[in-house]
């Protein structure tokens, strides 16, 4: 596995439009945990912590200075589902994301990639996140401000891009209203982040 890239205010919300260029931000690569395995949030630092549901893409090519949608598909290897966990509270006290985003089993990925020739087109492809029975996130990844191949070509033009990185495309607003209350994660509950084309990725929280 390559770099995780997170992508921060890529969906509208109630706060503010577009950030001016992608917000990306690393990630650490040893959160990471697979399709059904535990996130364990007891004795975490962590107080306050929610569910993302995301876009994952995956590059299969080294690459640079891509131009054309055409051009990132070539180097996409194909997409995964991905919950970039987040703690509120470490967010609020750091002056970056990296412990926010970056602890044990912050990063669930997975389910079987799926190549991009076989995804359905984006404005229907949704992002639904649900915690236990509770649908936190619905929406369309054609609401992106920065869709996947745009996000390939404009990172490529910042650095070499090589085989096996993953870009996280962000995450949607919270329904209903951007209220992320009950996308937070506590022992005992179960993430599920569905993606249409991709699959459904479960993960309990211990």
């Amino acid at each position: 596995m390559g770099t995780i890239w997170g992508t921060g205010r890529n969906f509208p919300v109630a706060d503010g439009g577009p950030p001016d260029v992608p917000q990306l931000f690393v990630k650490n690569t040893h959160s990471v945990i697979g399709p059904g395995e535990p996130l364990q949030l007891t004795g975490s630092v962590a107080t306050r912590v929610v569910a993302e549901g995301e876009l994952a893409i995956v590059i299969g090519d080294q690459c640079r200075d891509l131009v054309t949608a055409e051009q990132a598909r070539t180097v996409i290897a194909g997409y995964w589902v991905a919950n970039d966990v987040t703690a509120r509270d470490l967010q609020e006290v750091d002056d970056h994301w990296s412990r926010g985003k970056g602890l044990d089993g912050f990063c669930p990925l997975g389910v079987e990639m799926v190549a991009p020739r076989d995804m359905p087109t984006w404005k229907d492809v949704m992002i639904r996140t649900w915690v236990d029975d509770e649908l936190v996130q619905d929406e369309s990844v054609a609401a992106a401000y920065v869709g996947p191949e745009e996000l390939v070509c404009w990172a490529s033009q910042q650095f070499t891009l090589h085989p096996g990185d993953i870009f996280l495309l962000g995450t949607p607003a919270y329904r209903p209203a951007g209220d992320e209350s009950r996308a937070v994660l506590k022992p005992g509950h179960t993430a599920r982040v569905e993606i249409t084309g991709i699959g459904e990725l479960i993960t309990p929280v211990i």
